[in-house]
């Protein structure tokens, strides 16, 4: 028994090479073509787009995964309770998920589409300074004992104020290790959370002021470049 002769195989089509996108009038590639060859290229890195120049959205985007990280932190001695179980941290944690959805879009569109939730980046701001610079380390390791969060008389020992917290920074950097621990129990009686939370708003608020100051700048400088222009065309 033999086999049948083998059929002859379909010829394949070549593909159609992927021309070159065309230029715009300024000798660049167009927004939509460079989409386009994106996609082609296969998937891009997160929050990545080699076509948004704008250092400010990797920033913004940056601010709102740091404010995130904190309310996921503890924000007391209670190592058990994170910053979003409470009431202010759930609303801080929903303004830290619209930053990095806002502006992960911004990336993704080269376009910024986040710019009402950096105006509400100023409440958890407000908020964190309140708590820090109402903060008392012995008050709130005594609440930590009567809460049952620590034992009395326990290994635990804390820098008293904020002023020896960064004496005992100074003294941790030069490897002190009861330095070291008393910082630790400063932290840890502060809640790492609220720190966190204060150092993303205020990148965002900064970024935010900063962004509106070289705004105005920049308008200076074309309203002058353009009366210059306007003044030398009189001329001729």
């Amino acid at each position: 028994m033999t086999d049948p002769a083998p059929q002859d195989l379909a010829t394949l089509e070549p593909l159609e090479p992927i021309e070159a996108a065309p230029m715009d009038a300024g000798g660049g590639m167009g927004s939509s073509d460079a989409m386009l060859q994106l996609m082609r290229s296969g998937l891009p890195a997160p929050a990545y787009n080699p076509y948004c120049r704008d250092v400010s959205f990797y920033r913004f985007l940056f601010s709102g995964v740091v404010m995130f990280a904190g309310c996921m932190m503890p924000i007391s001695a209670d190592l058990s309770r994170s910053g979003f179980m409470t009431m202010s941290g759930g609303f801080y944690t929903l303004i830290a998920v619209a930053m990095v959805w806002s502006w992960w879009a911004s990336i993704a569109n080269n376009r910024p589409v986040g710019l009402k939730w950096l105006l509400f980046a100023a409440v958890p701001l407000i908020g964190s300074i309140l708590n820090l610079t109402a903060f008392d380390a012995t008050a709130a390791h005594a609440q930590a004992i009567k809460a049952g969060w620590m034992k009395e008389g326990d290994w635990f020992t804390f820098s008293a104020s904020w002023a020896d917290m960064f004496k005992d920074m100074g003294g941790a950097i030069m490897k002190d290790a009861a330095a070291s621990v008393r910082v630790e129990g400063f932290w840890r009686l502060l809640g790492v959370g609220n720190v966190f939370v204060f150092l993303g708003a205020l990148m965002a608020e900064l970024g935010f002021v900063g962004g509106i100051v070289g705004g105005a700048k920049k308008n200076k400088a074309d309203k002058a470049a353009r009366m210059q222009a306007s003044a030398e065309r009189k001329r001729k």
